[in-house]
């Protein structure tokens, strides 16, 4: 580990050689703009900008209009050129024929105006599909909207498909390449709630609904500083043409439970107004089956704890959200946006518990359990956008969110000897009530500095308002009775401001830099009327990011990017309750949580489509969830969040798609790498390594009369929880799809978990502690799902996430600047 830091240490210097030998190429470069308009007078969104020899109209550069139509493509060299600018639905426009000798640094276009084609409009047009995974150079795109055995499903499901992405249902949590703390944007705009509140989210949000889904692990300084292994973005659909548009669809499934789906999404634009909005309800109620082991050594003798839990859940979500954009001038835009779900999840169980004592079976526990865990959540926001001039712009956001969790538990607890004979019952129950306020806001100023250079910064503010009021109620002679030591209403109040600034420049010919600083200062307080100021922070820290990218040819390019970052532990981390799973196992806050900080540094590498990246970081202070403990002198565990001394971790990327004939598409993502992480035990400094490798593949074949194959299957070979060494698991999934022409909707038959493999285990071995844990959790069951979505409205004109264009990877150039 040492000396691969060494040489990341040294691309500095390797980046300084490379510059200096670049600068032979540097010659007198100059920059075109304009904007692109239809026949009414209203822009022309990602519309494509081809820039063409005059003499044979050789393509030489490419790039694509933004959301207003502007469009810019920069460092072109001296001669003699036309553009060409295409859309779909739209006749295509040439310009005249231009020279550029380098005393233009920038020749602005104007307005460009496109006449739309009345032939296609009434044609059937036949658009490339994307591939399941696409690596791009800064991120892994999951395009959702276009997978076969991703239909009826949910964004959770979608995420644990997804390479690098683990989905650890024990603890709801997502970590990515082996690190936690991430967060989860919708559309771009950060959700303010707590880990298991955001994987409840994602379980009852319909992939059908989904666009895409983004996987960014190195941020730029625009993006909060908040989340080690970076942000997850969920993009919804939402269309760009005129007039309503929109879909509907349904899925049923059934695997040991039943799972309903239904969805609709809609999108009416007309002038400078555009209404959308979409609604989506499912319903799991799968079967999942626990099992837990403990063996410890307590007083000379061994015990051992062997617990299995058959959970009957049933969860049923409601999400909805609806929007408003206006377009109030040229200049002008006002947004709102009003989105809410409610997520209930109920739960009986019967739970065996047995214990034994150097082999011998001591007593047995029968424990009926019944659960209800309620989200409930209402958020409004509020955007506007003034465009002082082309490439000089303001942004607001303003977000008021309201989230409610209401988590009460009751217990039978039946105990026997170890011939079965029983000894007494007892009954308690806890409760968990826990209301949660956020106001955020955040203004984004963008210009540009001389011809070339692009400037971003800003500020943001969140105020946070936390309660949590948890009690534990015992059952004695026909009264409940409050166990006062586990009863308690918390507050954490917290507030974070924040303000950034970063510069975009080309450095010489093909290389572009980006480089970033932001600062981030925390106030946290947390207490009780009875212990006020358990928690009490005040901290700023700076966080720096630099992007260094570099086109050799257009078959191949390079980017290096570093940044740090900050996960700040939550308050259901942090409080200090105690709410128990079974006689002798407990869930604990941890007051004495420090925030954890990481270096992050990534090589990226393209040839073609052939994608490699390679990432190393190094975490301090790193925050594991669910760490297992023994309380002394006792045969009770303890599972909270604690800090590790640090964890390293280095992985690699490869994406390789492939299409051996023109009917059979293939992709494959091979992700490998090791991680080491080290935590103090009684004083002493405990290491733990792991190196493994994880596998993701889709195979699509095109079969006549407009049907279509897909199987997707991945495999990981396991990883660190903490401590806690995860076995390697995996699943098959195989789909069926039928199209029925123009509007007829689409059919698709789906099985899910093929081979009944998708079950997540864990062990770990603390033989200097004299102590064991195993755990085995199955969530799912293979299930069989049919479903069926219909677009209605203009459906003349597709929706962006749909067209690809000659000019796709200038345009994704373009996003990285």
């Amino acid at each position: 580990m040492k000396s691969l830091l060494a040489k990341f240490m040294k691309i500095p210097n390797l980046l300084t050689v490379l510059l200096i030998l670049s600068m032979n190429m540097l010659s007198a470069q100059s920059n075109l703009t304009g904007t692109i308009k239809d026949d009414k007078n209203q822009d022309v969104a990602y519309a494509n900008v081809l820039l063409l020899s005059s003499s044979d109209s050789t393509l030489i550069r490419g790039g694509v209009a933004d959301d207003n139509g502007h469009f810019e493509i920069n460092n072109v060299a001296s001669g003699t050129y036309m553009l060409r600018v295409a859309m779909i639905g739209f006749l295509d426009q040439y310009s005249e024929s231009f020279s550029l000798n380098g005393g233009t640094p920038t020749k602005d276009f104007g307005v460009i105006t496109l006449k739309e084609d009345a032939v296609l409009m009434n044609a059937v047009e036949v658009v490339a599909k994307k591939p399941l995974f696409e690596q791009k150079i800064d991120r892994l795109v999951v395009n959702v909207a276009n997978s076969i055995t991703s239909s009826g499903t949910n964004a959770l499901e979608v995420l644990e498909r997804t390479p690098g992405v683990v989905v650890n249902h024990q603890s709801n949590t997502l970590s990515i390449s082996g690190k936690s703390g991430v967060v989860v944007m919708i559309n771009g705009r950060i959700n303010y709630m707590p880990a298991d509140a955001v994987v409840r989210l994602l379980a009852g949000m319909s992939s059908d609904n989904i666009e895409k889904i983004e996987v960014i692990t190195t941020p730029p300084a625009g993006f909060d500083a908040e989340g080690n292994a970076g942000y997850i973005n969920i993009v919804l659909k939402k269309s760009l043409d005129n007039g309503l548009n929109g879909s509907y669809g349904a899925s049923v499934g059934y695997g040991k439970g039943e799972q309903l789906n239904g969805n609709l999404n809609f999108n009416y634009r007309q002038g400078k107004m555009n209404l959308y909005g979409d609604y989506s309800y499912s319903r799991d109620a799968a079967e999942q089956i626990f099992a837990f082991y403990r063996r410890i050594g307590l007083g000379g003798d061994i015990l051992e704890t062997d617990t299995r839990s058959v959970r009957d859940p049933g969860t049923n979500n409601h999400n909805a959200r609806i929007g408003f954009d206006y377009q109030l001038d040229k200049k002008n835009v006002l947004g709102l946006l009003v989105d809410g779900y409610d997520t209930k999840w109920l739960m009986d169980a019967v739970n065996t518990s047995f214990v034994s004592r150097n082999g011998h079976l001591d007593t047995s526990i029968l424990i009926n359990n019944h659960e209800l865990n309620q989200w409930k959540h209402i958020g409004g926001n509020l955007n506007f956008q003034h465009t002082f001039a082309e490439g000089h712009q303001l942004t607001f956001d303003g977000n008021i969110l309201a989230y409610k969790d209401n988590n009460p538990t009751e217990y039978v607890n039946n105990y026997s000897d170890g011939e079965g004979n029983f000894l007494f019952s007892d009954e308690s129950r806890a409760h968990k009530l826990t209301p949660i306020n956020i106001k955020v806001g955040k203004l984004d100023y963008i210009t540009g500095i001389g011809k070339k250079m692009k400037l971003e910064t800003g500020v943001k503010g969140t105020i946070s308002h936390f309660s949590n009021d948890v009690g534990v109620d015992y059952k004695k002679a026909s009264e409940w009775v409050a166990e006062d030591t586990l009863t308690a209403k918390y507050d954490l109040n917290e507030k974070i401001f924040a303000g950034y600034a970063s510069i975009e420049t080309p450095l010489v010919a093909k290389v572009t830099l980006k480089a970033g600083l932001r600062y981030e200062n925390t106030n946290s307080n947390l207490g009780s009327e009875e212990q006020p100021n358990i928690v009490d922070r005040q901290f700023g820290k700076w966080f720096p990011s630099v992007f260094l990218s570099r086109d050799f040819n257009e078959n191949n390019s390079m980017n290096l990017a570093y940044s740090k970052r900050i996960t700040r532990p939550t308050f259901d981390d942090m409080a200090p309750f105690i709410i128990f799973l079974d006689p002798s196992t407990f869930f604990s806050g941890n007051p004495a949580l420090q925030p954890a900080t990481s270096d992050n540094f990534k090589l990226g590498l393209r040839h073609k489509s052939i994608l490699f990246s390679v990432e190393y970081s190094v975490e301090d202070s790193s925050i594991a969830q669910f760490q297992s403990s023994v309380i002394p002198g006792t045969n009770k565990e303890l599972l909270f969040a604690e800090n590790l001394k640090d964890t390293k971790t280095l992985n690699f990327t490869l994406t390789l798609p492939i299409t051996p004939v023109k009917w059979w598409n293939m992709s494959y993502n091979i992700i490998g790498g090791t991680q080491q992480t080290r935590k103090y035990f009684d004083g002493k400094l405990t290491k733990f390594d792991f190196a493994g490798f994880g596998l993701f593949s889709t195979q699509t074949i095109t079969l006549p009369s407009n049907f279509t194959f897909e199987a997707t299957g991945y495999y990981g070979s396991g990883g660190l929880f903490g401590v806690v060494k995860i076995k390697g698991y995996g699943a098959i999934n195989v789909g069926l799809q039928k199209k029925f022409g123009d509007n007829g909707g689409t059919l698709r038959v789906g099985y899910d978990d093929v081979f009944n493999t998708q079950k997540f285990s864990g062990i770990s071995d603390l033989p200097e502690q004299n102590q064991y844990f195993r755990a085995s959790l199955r969530f799912s069951q293979p299930t069989i799902k049919i479903s069926f979505t219909q677009n209605f409205g203009n459906q003349k004109v597709k929706s962006i996430g749909e067209h690809r264009s000659g000019a796709e990877e200038e345009r994704e150039r373009v996003k990285q600047k």
